[in-house]
């Protein structure tokens, strides 16, 4: 117990930061912040599954007609995080529709499921939600959908 002691004064002293006796290191556990995804159409749309970790990593999956097709991985920042939870809270995401659709087969889909505070929203937008939950998605795409993205082989 005194090497303990001795040894957190000692590790104060050395880096001019005041050590209590119970402060550790936490990690963060990772988990499903947002995924979204993006169906075929009949014609060319870009199809793709993107999946944001509360950690700010992402893992991208290119299908047909994606600008990147394959797997991809970036990292938002802290920021980026929070500017899509503020989002989240101004849109009231989870007041939304769970599915704005149309008897039209042939147009894609942006399916969004949100995990925020406890909870969890799914929305399939194929037709006619609205322009806020639009601004969502394009919001999501601009900070993924970059040249950050790093091709992963997996």
């Amino acid at each position: 117990m005194k090497a303990i002691i001795s040894f957190l004064i000692l590790t104060s002293f050395a880096t001019n930061k005041p050590v209590a006796p119970n402060d550790s290191f936490t990690p963060i556990k990772e988990s499903v912040f947002i995924t979204m995804e993006r169906t075929p159409c009949f014609g060319k749309c870009q199809s793709y599954k993107l999946t944001i970790f509360n950690t700010g990593n992402v893992n991208y999956e290119g299908y047909t007609f994606a600008e990147k097709e394959g797997n991809y991985q970036t990292k938002l920042s802290k920021a980026q995080i929070t500017e899509l939870k503020q989002q989240i809270e101004t849109i009231n995401l989870f007041q939304l529709e769970d599915k704005y659709d149309s008897p039209i087969t042939d147009i894609p889909s942006c399916i969004v499921i949100v995990n925020h505070k406890g909870k969890t929203k799914k929305i399939v937008d194929r037709h006619g939600g609205p322009n806020e939950l639009k601004q969502f998605e394009k919001l999501i795409d601009f900070f993924v959908l970059t040249d950050d993205l790093k091709k992963v082989n997996k």
